[in-house]
């Protein structure tokens, strides 16, 4: 009797290769998912990339934003900063940017002894002001109230008494800890007339502070008022 022979699909062998088949296609098709999702992934991140380049620069913009103009006509720290006894009265004008007031005048105009005195609207707060005397036709004198920034450095009535006629700025600041607030200059810098009120203000008291004026380097007065 003729042996039946078994159909190919029930052979063993026929399963063993659609297995390895089998898993040859799906390692393939792994292998192009992953590679498709990199791809994604990729074009997603450079995607970002060219986001986050084109998107403004906060920062940069922040940087370079216009600062605020000083006020054409009205004095401020900057202006009363870069005027200069010596001066002309054109000068100081073309710093501020407009006329100031005539307070007081006295002498001849045209001579060397006509003194006028002149004031300016500042800005830096209520009752902020700055006058500037010129004596024949040059700046003699600047002096400030409320348009500089005052100094934080407080002093006492101990360090007050301890100051004495006759000591150098550098004496001064040395004992009462810091710089003061500039509230008048006459006079050219580094001369022996060369003329400078300074302010502190009281470490305690309401309204209390301490005056010094220094002549060519040399304390030649001190006044205080509520010092404790």
């Amino acid at each position: 009797m003729e042996k039946v022979k078994k159909p190919f699909y029930k052979r063993w062998w026929f399963w063993v290769i659609v297995v390895i088949v089998v898993g040859s296609i799906a390692a393939n098709g792994g292998e192009e998912e992953t590679a498709a999702d990199n791809k994604k992934k990729t074009d997603a991140a450079s995607t970002e990339v060219k986001k986050d380049e084109s998107a403004p620069k906060e920062d940069a913009a922040e940087a370079t934003a216009p600062q605020p103009e000083s006020k054409a006509g009205v004095l401020d720290e900057a202006k009363f900063n870069q005027i200069q006894n010596g001066m002309t009265y054109e000068e100081v004008v073309g710093i501020i940017g407009g006329e100031g007031q005539v307070i007081s005048e006295s002498g001849e105009a045209g001579t060397e002894f006509h003194t006028v005195m002149y004031e300016w609207e500042a800005d830096g707060g209520l009752g902020a002001n700055a006058n500037f005397m010129f004596q024949g036709g040059k700046l003699v004198n600047k002096a400030q109230m409320g348009v500089v920034e005052r100094s934080d450095v407080t002093v006492t009535l101990d360090e007050f008494n301890e100051v004495q006629n006759g000591m150098s700025y550098e004496e001064v600041v040395s004992i009462i800890g810091g710089e003061g607030t500039i509230l008048s200059e006459s006079g050219e810098k580094g001369s022996d007339l060369y003329t400078v009120m300074y302010e502190y203000k009281g470490e305690s008291g309401l309204g209390a502070n301490a005056n010094f004026m220094f002549q060519g380097n040399k304390l030649q007065n001190k006044a205080q008022f509520g010092l404790e």
